[in-house]
């Protein structure tokens, strides 16, 4: 099963694509910005899933997603909206979507969607990487402060004096939330990453 994104800021798409691949395990054939790059796409791969915004400047996404059907008859449609409730699926494609996600939602609308795409092919998701993303959630406040941080590169020294806190605490800080998510330090980074960029390009 591979998936396509379209989104014309490329920034979003990257981080729409990041969080299907990293997180939810998902091959993704790319993260494209214009309709051109991703009908060239489509018709080299054939993708099956098209994650597509559906308000993209000067561009229809429908002749994206016609041009799909052409070579995929059977493709699924996940459609992420800035619109909110006022954006409803034309009744031809409704067979084909799997979602309508608002991008004022949170991640784990999307990864749902996702998981409910995988559960139609009969591809449970389990990937590690999910229930860790979720736990950063259920985080305390500053312990998320600090995941944010770390998604932006910062050093412990930073953190501290960001946080109004001391640089042993931060250490202590660290070595905790990995623990409470299973990770090893490296991994904490690369979650930490992850999961800014998503909280970055949703709000």
């Amino acid at each position: 099963m591979k998936a396509l994104v379209l989104d014309d800021h490329r920034m979003v798409g990257q981080a729409l694509a990041a969080l299907l691949r990293e997180v939810a395990g998902v091959p993704v054939l790319g993260a494209c910005s214009s309709v051109q790059e991703c009908s060239s796409l489509i018709a080299k791969h054939k993708p099956n899933l098209l994650v597509v915004d559906v308000k993209l400047k000067g561009e229809n996404y429908r002749d994206a997603v016609d041009l799909l059907h052409q070579h995929q008859p059977k493709a699924q449609l996940l459609f992420v909206t800035a619109l909110g409730n006022k954006f409803r699926p034309p009744v031809e494609l409704q067979p084909f979507t799997v979602a309508v996600v608002d991008k004022a939602c949170a991640w784990t609308s999307l990864l749902d969607a996702v998981e409910q795409w995988r559960r139609l092919h009969q591809q449970p998701i389990d990937q590690p990487t999910i229930k860790q993303m979720r736990l950063i959630e259920t985080l305390a406040p500053r312990e998320r402060k600090l995941v944010l941080a770390l998604g932006r590169g910062m050093l412990n020294k930073e953190i501290a004096k960001d946080l109004q806190l001391k640089e042993d605490t931060i250490k202590t800080y660290r070595k905790q939330v990995a623990l409470k998510l299973g990770v090893s330090g490296p991994q904490l980074i690369r979650l930490a990453t992850l999961y800014r960029s998503w909280c970055l390009n949703a709000g």
